[in-house]
């Protein structure tokens, strides 16, 4: 998260004056740099160069929203609400359960059977350990200059008047 504040109360009070022009400029650019944001996410991060695509679930799961709380916050939110995507992100260690499931075999005590065979798995935990594979902060951390620069730019055109 990129986060600012203003300190001085002369440099709030000048904002306040111009404050519209300068909301209306942060928003569109925010709006905008969320979704290259995800862009960049989609097509940078999770097309085989972080995580390999099996499905294409979590690339369809990634989304942006823009929220403004109140006039002196603007927020752009690019993320996934895939249970998965958390633990690529940040990575996890521990025990998961494993639900009962039919699996089929070929093979049993390394001879190849004359016919595929289902076979009920029962219910059992797993130990795993998943290392930390970021896709999101990432591309954050790589597009933060270009972000810095756009918002600065906002700022000084809303100020303009």
């Amino acid at each position: 998260m990129i986060h600012a504040r203003i300190e001085d109360d002369a440099a709030r009070r000048y904002l306040a004056s111009v404050h519209p022009q300068v909301q209306q400029r942060l928003a569109t650019s925010i709006g905008r740099l969320t979704l290259q944001l995800l862009r960049e996410v989609k097509a940078g991060k999770l097309s085989g160069q972080v995580l390999q695509v099996r499905t294409g679930r979590l690339r369809r799961s990634i989304n942006q929203r823009l929220a403004q709380r109140d006039p002196l916050q603007i927020a752009g939110y690019v993320g996934t609400n895939v249970a998965y995507g958390r633990r690529h992100e940040l990575g996890f260690t521990g025990s998961e359960s494993v639900r009962q499931h039919l699996r089929t075999i070929t093979q049993a005590w390394g001879r190849a059977l004359h016919s595929p065979r289902s076979i009920t798995v029962r219910e059992h935990s797993r130990h795993i350990s998943v290392p930390p594979r970021s896709f999101l902060r990432s591309a954050l951390q790589d597009m933060a200059p270009a972000i810095r620069q756009t918002l600065q730019a906002a700022v000084a055109q809303g100020l303009r008047r």
